[in-house]
């Protein structure tokens, strides 16, 4: 049976994970929109809505938020399910250590996506999300161009991070579809 503590520590860390998704993907609270002086944001954001910038930046940062929000509902739809077979008095041993070994291998996985996310931002990418699920990786970069090699570049990264025999694809210039 599993603890009261330890059923207390996965909500508080779901509930965390759910509200860092939220506070990322309100419209106009972005982490560079924070760090600057009240009286510097407004300048750029008026000349931007005038040359028409602002409006696809946001389509493709919502895009991405949106990518980034299913990925993580699903996870915890998985979490809670797993979550639900250790709880539950009819499983036996080994369905309950299958169980922990999922939601392990699923930190796991987000671990290493936002590893691999930190890395490809720091490649020159503005903004990244990375989605596994089961042995497709996808790679969303908002860039308006991607050249074949840094592609090939994000792909190697992606079985550098995630291991190797996973089909990966990366999509970009998310504004235009």
């Amino acid at each position: 049976m599993i603890k009261k503590q330890t059923v207390w520590l996965l909500t508080m860390l779901s509930l965390i994970v759910v509200l860092s998704v939220y506070a990322l993907s309100t419209p106009g609270h972005s982490s560079d929109q924070a760090s600057q002086p009240t009286a510097d944001k407004a300048k750029p954001v008026a000349a931007d809505v005038k040359n028409g910038k602002s409006v696809t930046a946001s389509a493709a940062e919502t895009k991405l938020a949106d990518i980034e929000l299913s990925k993580d509902e699903e996870r915890a739809q998985l979490e809670k399910k797993y979550e639900g077979v250790i709880a539950s008095g009819k499983s036996s041993a080994k369905e309950v250590s299958a169980a922990y070994d999922n939601i392990a291998s699923l930190k796991t996985i987000a671990d290493n996506e936002t590893m691999l996310e930190d890395v490809i931002q720091s490649k020159g990418f503005k903004n990244s999300v990375v989605k596994t699920s089961g042995d497709q990786v996808q790679i969303f970069v908002d860039s308006k161009k991607l050249s074949d090699q840094q592609a090939n570049q994000l792909i190697q990264l992606a079985n550098e991070y995630l291991g190797t025999g996973r089909i990966v694809s990366v999509t970009y210039a998310l504004n235009q579809k």
